[in-house]
């Protein structure tokens, strides 16, 4: 039995505080490997004596020893062995893997959908159609992400920025930025330090910051005055980012439905000019 397996097993009876600090481990397990006793009990808004007590609950002599065993696991977890589990069937699964990978995805998506804020949704559009400049910041394999809401976005607003990958430095295509502009960070577990650097360099700029990532412990989250949270669990080998992607839809939708009416404008006459140049065919 693994550490959060035991966690969830003795949850049901554990006093008040200790179970609130068994339910933040479950819920980040990477802060408990990272983070010292200290910081942990202060985000949990317990003492540090309530953090060793779960620990000797659980069965373990010393808190470090409880740290300990989170790292393992987050070391275990590593990309090379959830591709190696792939070659394995789930006991009691009779699921082919597409069908648990489809799921997977749905069951992240319902999620993200019922915890989404639609007033913090409708803040951040209206930012992005008031910014001078709307910065989109994402490194590694979440890149992408960042290009497409930038190349769709583009379709109803003028002031999408993305913060190209040439830029090992974010900051750097950011140095203009001002306190009326809108910096949009992307990132999942494990988060590139380009990401962190810009969310963080943002802030200190006085900007409007916003984070779309997989965890409400993630580092994004410290310096966002708004985060979106997708969970990207999937028995692939590397974390969806398929619910993302949806809630890049869904601002970019809401950024339309709740404008002035210029974006609609914006739209048709870039159909108009995409139709007119042949480069597309229609089927």
């Amino acid at each position: 039995m693994n550490i959060r397996q035991k966690l969830r097993t003795a949850l049901p009876d554990l006093p008040k505080k200790l179970a609130v600090a068994a339910k933040y481990a479950l819920e980040n397990p990477d802060r408990i490997a990272l983070d010292s006793m200290r910081k942990t009990a202060a985000d949990v808004g317990v003492t540090s004596t309530t953090m060793l007590r779960l620990a000797r609950q659980i069965g373990f002599d010393s808190y470090d020893e409880f740290k300990a065993s989170f790292q393992a696991e987050l070391v275990q977890g590593g990309f090379g062995a959830r591709a190696g589990a792939l070659r394995q069937d789930p006991p009691g699964s009779d699921l082919p893997l597409s069908d648990r990978i489809f799921s997977a995805a749905a069951d992240n998506i319902e999620r993200a959908r019922q915890t989404l804020s639609q007033t913090d949704l409708r803040d951040v559009a209206k930012l992005m159609r008031d910014a001078p400049e709307v910065y989109l910041v994402g490194s590694g394999s979440l890149f992408w992400l960042a290009a497409m809401m930038k190349n769709t976005g583009n379709m109803i607003l003028p002031n999408l920025r993305l913060v190209g990958a040439e830029y090992s430095v974010a900051a750097e295509a950011m140095g203009l930025a001002a306190p009326n502009d809108v910096v949009i960070c992307f990132g999942m577990n494990p988060l590139a330090q380009r990401t962190r650097d810009a969310m963080l360099f943002a802030r200190e700029r006085g900007v409007h910051t916003v984070a779309i990532t997989d965890k409400p412990s993630s580092r994004l989250v410290d310096g966002a005055m708004y985060a979106f949270i997708s969970d990207s669990t999937s028995p692939h080998y590397y974390p969806s980012a398929a619910p993302m992607m949806v809630i890049v839809e869904a601002l970019l939708a809401t950024v339309v439905a709740e404008g002035d009416g210029s974006e609609l404008a914006r739209i048709k006459a870039f159909e108009a000019m995409r139709r007119k140049s042949g480069k597309y065919a229609e089927v």
